[in-house]
């Protein structure tokens, strides 16, 4: 299953941050999760850190394939 993700602002690493849904919608053109305006503190699952990401930081990343 596709998801978006977000990158890491101290150690680089790509984590999950909500799954596609398989619609036909999403697989021409996925909306992205909302935000709110001033951003969203997640913390990293591989390094702990704390950073506010905004909508605009979200990757696409595609269902890997078997």
């Amino acid at each position: 299953m596709a998801s978006w993700a977000l990158r890491c602002s101290n150690c680089t690493s790509t984590f999950t941050h909500a799954p596609v849904e398989d619609t036909l919608e999403n697989l021409f053109l996925a909306a992205k999760p909302t935000f709110p305006a001033d951003g969203k503190s997640i913390d990293c699952p591989h390094c702990g850190h704390t950073h506010t990401y905004h909508q605009i930081d979200l990757i696409y990343q595609a269902a890997a394939s078997n």
